[in-house]
């Protein structure tokens, strides 16, 4: 399709109607699904639903919506296959039932007969071309959006700088690029790296909780941000709430070993209720990330030991 045509496309979205309100969940899930392009998020035709899409639309959502919208995601993701924009990848076997299927699925469902959606071919391109994905936000905004076109444009901006500071501390490891950023651009950058690195799994007790954009870890500095200021994801682990306010108490700590395992302090008591959980990660390992590139760096691991012995 011409980029005239996927225009025409995306500015004549079914979008379903209360009163005369549009409901504005396809479109805000397009500037979500462009995010992610501008992001490099998008490098396959291939958009999968998970926090990060959901992060970028629940944004945009929250600026446009009206009290009767829903932050649902869902819904559009399945059914802006039938303005042609976004058609499920069917998993073997489930090809007839996701023909025969008009109503959305649950997430787990999507998850189990689907590996995913496709754009149009031509679409997928021109999003992540800076020109024509600019062109194309722009109709959006101009159809749908014309009286929130500049918070969705500090929205867009935002997202920008965090992806850049994001891109700059994954090729690099160089925190120095997030000195001059805003604090919630340097915040969000670091987070987003860490817990994507360690696919939102808890390193110490392997919890893995995602409900839409909200996960159950938090992207910790092994050596806090406030006497190092640095954000290289290597100054990060991935710990549920328990594990990371644990390890702030140092009372929990990785080694610096080449297999970092964990430590605890020696003032954990196992007969005391809720204690024995943290005794018994003594001696097993860090649940390391997927890629070595992100793996924990040595001096901030003994950093931590250093803190617990000295405690």
């Amino acid at each position: 399709m011409a980029t005239d045509d996927l225009i025409t496309a995306i500015t004549s979205l079914r979008t379903g109607r209360v009163g005369d309100h549009d409901r504005p969940h396809k479109p805000a899930l397009l500037l979500a699904i462009l995010g992610l392009a501008e992001q490099g998020r998008l490098l396959e035709n291939r958009v999968s639903y998970g926090p990060e899409l959901f992060a970028l639309f629940r944004r945009y959502l929250l600026a446009v919506r009206t009290d009767s919208d829903t932050v649902n995601m869902l819904d559009p993701f399945w059914r802006l296959r039938t303005d042609g924009i976004l058609e499920p990848v069917p998993r073997a076997g489930f090809e007839q039932a996701i023909a025969a299927r008009s109503t959305p699925p649950s997430v787990t469902e999507l998850r189990e007969i689907t590996e995913g959606s496709r754009l149009p071919d031509s679409l997928f391109q021109q999003m992540n071309d800076p020109i024509h994905r600019d062109r194309l936000r722009d109709a959006i905004v101009s159809r749908y959006f014309a009286s929130h076109r500049s918070a969705i444009d500090q929205i867009t901006q935002e997202e920008r700088s965090i992806g850049e500071c994001e891109r700059q501390l994954e090729q690099t490891g160089d925190s120095t690029v997030a000195d001059g950023a805003p604090e919630p651009v340097r915040e969000q950058a670091f987070r987003r790296v860490v817990l994507r690195a360690y696919d939102y799994r808890c390193a110490a007790c392997g919890l893995r909780v995602i409900v839409d954009d909200l996960a159950l870890v938090e992207a910790a500095h092994l050596i806090p941000w406030a006497e190092c200021r640095d954000d290289d994801p290597r100054n990060g682990i991935a710990l549920c709430k328990n594990h990371h306010w644990a390890m702030d108490q140092y009372l929990i700590a990785p080694t610096p070993d080449a297999q970092p395992a964990w430590m605890v302090s020696r003032y954990l008591d196992d007969r005391i209720e809720g204690q024995r959980e943290m005794l018994d990660l003594k001696g097993r390992s860090v649940l390391l990330p997927r890629e070595s590139r992100f793996y924990p760096k040595r001096p901030a691991l003994a950093w931590r030991r250093d803190r617990l012995l000295r405690h």
